[in-house]
C-alpha cells in the first residue's frame, strides 16, 4: 500500500491504473460541483427571500460590504485552521498576530511618510516574522506538551502582542494610539468612489476583492503543487507518522506559524482603512470572535470552508448592522453559531479532545507537611503567626493609602482576587477551561445591582442572589462541557463571554435591566459603605469567606473527587465516581464565586455601565490564575495582586506586555507560577526546621506523602 500518492514512483504508474486514479479523482470532484451549482441556485433564492422579509430589506451593496469584510474574516480563519491542523492548538493569538503589524503598517504610512505599497509589505513581512518567531520561542518550547498547556500560552501571547500593538504608535512617535494613526489618513492609492446598492465604496474595498482572492489562490496552489505544502498537509493528518516517514516537521510547524502570522497580518493590514478612524483593531476577543465561529462552522479542517464561513458571516454581520444599528447583536448570533458547530461535531471532537490534550501539567498541589514535623511548635505556631502578620497587614493595609488607592488596589483586587479564586476550583482541580468568568460575575453584578436599587433588599439577600445568579449561569454553560469537551470548552465560554458583555449587559440594549447607578447601603444599618475604607474591609471578610469554604471543599471528598477527574476522568469513572456530576459541580461553585464577586463589584463601582466587564477580561482572569498557580489559592491571589499592580502602576500596553509575558515566563521556566515559589519557601523552611532538631525527613526533596489523589479512598463519594 503507497501511503504516498504524490511520490515520483506514482506519477510513473501504468496507464490503466492512472486512468482509474483519473476516475475516482473525477468522481470525488462530482459532488462538490453539484454543491457548487446547487450553492449558486440557493444563493440567489436566499437573498429574494431575505431583501423581502428583513425590515429594512437586505441591498446587494450590504451583501457586497459584508463579502468583502467576510473576506478578511475568512482570511484571519483560515490561519486559525492551519494551526489547528498543524498542531492541534486553538490559537487565540491569531488576531494579535496581525494587529501588530497592522499598527506598525499604519504608523510607518501616516508618520513616516511612506509609500503605502512599502507599508504595507513591510507590515506582512513582520507579521510572518512575528509568527516565526513566536512558534520558535513558545511552541516549540511545548511542542509535545498537552494541547491545553500550549492554548493557555497563545493566551499568554496573545496580550503580550495586543501590548506591542499599543507601544508601536509611541514607539514610532505617531501618537498614544492606532487610531491617531488611522486618523492620519492610511487610504490606498486608489482612489476611487462609486456607488452600489444603496451603499458607497472606495479604493480599499476594491484593494480586497483583489489582492484577498489573489493571496487566497497562491496560498491553495503552494499547498498543492509544493513539496512544502504537500509536507505541510502530511504534518496536518498525522504529526507523528509524518515525523517517522523523514517530513521535518519542527521546520514545517515554524512554517505554519508564519503563513498564519501572514494571513492575520493580511486581514489587519487591509482592514485598517476599512475601520477609519476611530476604529479599533486591537479588541482582543471581540476582534479574534468572527474568526473563531468561522474556523469552528469549518470543522477546524477545511481550509475552503473556513474561508466560506467567514465571508457568510461578514455577510450576516452587515445585514444585522442595516437592520438594527447595533453590531452586538452579530455576537449573539456569533456565539450560537459556534455552539450549535460544536455540539454538530461532538463526537469528532471527542475524540480529538483524547489526543494529546493531556490536563494541567503545570498544577503543582501544596504538598502536606511533612509527618515528622507537622507537630512541632516551631511549625505549628509558625504557621499561625505567619498567617496572622499576613492577616495583619492586608486589615491595615488601607491606613496607609489614599481614598482612591483603597479603591484601585485595595477592593478591586479583591474583587479580582474571588474571580481567581473561583477559577482555582473550576480549572485547577476540575480540569475545566473557562474564558467567561467575568462575564458571570457581571450577570451577578446585575441582579445584586437591581435588588438594591429598585426593589430595596437587604444586602446580604442581594449579594446572595447574585451569588445564585452566577451558580445558575455556571450551571448552564457547564452543560455544554458534557459533550464539547478540551480545548473546544475554552472556545464556547469565549463566545459566551463577548456577546454577554457587549449586548446583554450593555445599558443601551437593556436601560430597564443594567443598573448604571447604584447607591450603596448601609451594613446591618451601622457601616456605610461610602466609605472606602469600610467597603474594603466588607470585601475582604467575604473573600475571606469565600478562601475558607472553599479550603474546606478541598479537603472533603468533593475536592479529592474533582482532582481524580482532573488527572484521569476514565480511571476516576472506574472507581464508581461521577465525572459529569463533579463537573457540573465545579461549575456551580465556581460561578457562585464569581457571582458573589460581582456582587461587590457593583457596589464599589456604584453601579454597573457600558465596559465595565469587557471582553479583554476574559483573558485577564485566566493569566492571573496561571501567574498566580492554577491549583493553588494562595497563589492565584498572589497572581491577582501581581495583575492588579501592573495595571494601576504600568500604563498603555506595558500593562498587557507584562501579564502577557509573565504567562509565558511561567509556562516555559517556572510551572506552578508564584505557587511554586511559595512551595520552594516552605519547603526550604521545613528542611531548615529539621536540620536544626536533626530530623531526617522521608520523600523525595525532605516531602511526604504524595499529591497524587487514592482512587480508591474516593470510591465512596458518590455513594
Amino acid at each position: 500500500m503507497r501511503e504516498q500518492p504524490d511520490s515520483p514512483s506514482e506519477q510513473q504508474a501504468p496507464t490503466g491504473e492512472a486512468h482509474k486514479r483519473a476516475s475516482g479523482t473525477t468522481s470525488l470532484l462530482r459532488p462538490h460541483v453539484r454543491s457548487a451549482l446547487a450553492l449558486l441556485v440557493a444563493l440567489p433564492a436566499a437573498w429574494a427571500l431575505l431583501d423581502a422579509t428583513l425590515p429594512s430589506g437586505l441591498p446587494l451593496g450590504v451583501v457586497l460590504q459584508g463579502a468583502v469584510l467576510g473576506s478578511l474574516t475568512g482570511c484571519s480563519a483560515l490561519g486559525l485552521v492551519l494551526v489547528y491542523r498543524s498542531s492541534r492548538v486553538v490559537n487565540f493569538a491569531q488576531a494579535a498576530l496581525g494587529s501588530a503589524a497592522a499598527a506598525l503598517s499604519v504608523q510607518l504610512f501616516s508618520t513616516k511618510h511612506w509609500n503605502y505599497y512599502a507599508a504595507v509589505l513591510t507590515g506582512v513581512a513582520v507579521a510572518a516574522a512575528v509568527g516565526a518567531l513566536s512558534e520558535r520561542i513558545v511552541v516549540q518550547r511545548l511542542f509535545w506538551a498537552p494541547r491545553l498547556i500550549l492554548t493557555v500560552a497563545t493566551i499568554g501571547l496573545a496580550q503580550l502582542l495586543s501590548g506591542a500593538t499599543l507601544a508601536v504608535p509611541q514607539m514610532l512617535g505617531g501618537g498614544s494610539g492606532l487610531a491617531a494613526g488611522l486618523q492620519g489618513g492610511f487610504r490606498t492609492p486608489l482612489h476611487l468612489d462609486f456607488g452600489f446598492g444603496g451603499l458607497r465604496f472606495s479604493g480599499a474595498h476594491v484593494v480586497v476583492l483583489i489582492v484577498i482572492p489573489a493571496a487566497l489562490a497562491v496560498f491553495a496552489l503552494f499547498l498543492r503543487a509544493s513539496a512544502l505544502g504537500v509536507g505541510i498537509r502530511a504534518t496536518a493528518s498525522n504529526a507523528e507518522r509524518a515525523m517517522l516517514l523523514g517530513i521535518p516537521v519542527r521546520r514545517l510547524s515554524t512554517l505554519v506559524w508564519a503563513l498564519a502570522g501572514l494571513l492575520s497580518g493580511l486581514s489587519a493590514i487591509l482592514a485598517a482603512p476599512l475601520v477609519g478612524q476611530g476604529g479599533d483593531l486591537t479588541s482582543g476577543p471581540t476582534l479574534l470572535l468572527p474568526a473563531l465561529a468561522a474556523a469552528v462552522i469549518a470543522r477546524m479542517e477545511s481550509l475552503p470552508g473556513a474561508v466560506a464561513a467567514g465571508v457568510g458571516i461578514g455577510i450576516f454581520q452587515q445585514a444585522v448592522f442595516w437592520n438594527t444599528s447595533r453590531s452586538s447583536y452579530t455576537d449573539v448570533g456569533l456565539f450560537i453559531a459556534v455552539l450549535l458547530a460544536l455540539l454538530a461535531q461532538r463526537q469528532r471532537l471527542t475524540r480529538l479532545a483524547d489526543v494529546n490534550t493531556g490536563g494541567w501539567s503545570g498544577a503543582e498541589e501544596t504538598p502536606p507537611v511533612p509527618w515528622e514535623l507537622a507537630h512541632l511548635p516551631e511549625i505549628v505556631w509558625g504557621r499561625r503567626v505567619l498567617l496572622l502578620l499576613v492577616g495583619i497587614g492586608v486589615v491595615v493595609l488601607p491606613l496607609f493609602l489614599t481614598p482612591s488607592q483603597t479603591s484601585l488596589i485595595g477592593t478591586v483586587t479583591i474583587i479580582y482576587g474571588m474571580v481567581a479564586v473561583s477559577l482555582v476550583v473550576l480549572t485547577g482541580w476540575a480540569g475545566q477551561i473557562s474564558l467567561g468568568q467575568f462575564a458571570i460575575a457581571g450577570l451577578g453584578a446585575v441582579v445584586t445591582g437591581d435588588l438594591v436599587t429598585r426593589a430595596g433588599a437587604d444586602l446580604f439577600l442581594a449579594m446572595l442572589a447574585g451569588s445564585a445568579t452566577g451558580a445558575i449561569t455556571a450551571l448552564a454553560v457547564g452543560l455544554p462541557a458534557l459533550r464539547i469537551r478540551g480545548l473546544f470548552l475554552g472556545v464556547t465560554t469565549l463566545a459566551f463571554a463577548v456577546p454577554l458583555s457587549t449586548f446583554l449587559l450593555n445599558p443601551a440594549n437593556f436601560p430597564a435591566l443594567v443598573p448604571t447607578t447604584v447607591d450603596r447601603p448601609l451594613v446591618v444599618e451601622r457601616f456605610d459603605l461610602y466609605s472606602e475604607r469600610t467597603l474594603y474591609w466588607f470585601a475582604l471578610a467575604v473573600l475571606a469567606v469565600a478562601v475558607v469554604l472553599v479550603a474546606g471543599i478541598r479537603r472533603s471528598r468533593a475536592g479529592r473527587a474533582m482532582v481524580a477527574v482532573r488527572d484521569n476522568e476514565r480511571a476516576a469513572a472506574a472507581r464508581g465516581l461521577s465525572p459529569t456530576r463533579i463537573k457540573l459541580v465545579s461549575f456551580v461553585v465556581s460561578g457562585a464565586i464569581a457571582g458573589l464577586a460581582g456582587a461587590i463589584d457593583v457596589i464599589a463601582l456604584d453601579g454597573v455601565r457600558a465596559g465595565s466587564f469587557t471582553p479583554n477580561m476574559a483573558f485577564e482572569a485566566f493569566s492571573m490564575v496561571v501567574l498566580g498557580g492554577a491549583t493553588s489559592v494562595p497563589g492565584a491571589l498572589a497572581g491577582a495582586a501581581f495583575l492588579r499592580s501592573a495595571q494601576y502602576w504600568l500604563s498603555g500596553g506595558l500593562q498587557l506586555v507584562v501579564t502577557g509575558a509573565g504567562v509565558l515566563i511561567v509556562l516555559l521556566i517556572l510551572p506552578g507560577g508564584l505557587a511554586r515559589v511559595l512551595n520552594i519557601a516552605r519547603m526550604a523552611a521545613f528542611r531548615a526546621v529539621a536540620r536544626a532538631r536533626g530530623i531526617s525527613l522521608s520523600g523525595p526533596g525532605g516531602q511526604t506523602g504524595a499529591t497524587e489523589v487514592d482512587l480508591a479512598t474516593l470510591a465512596t463519594v458518590d455513594r
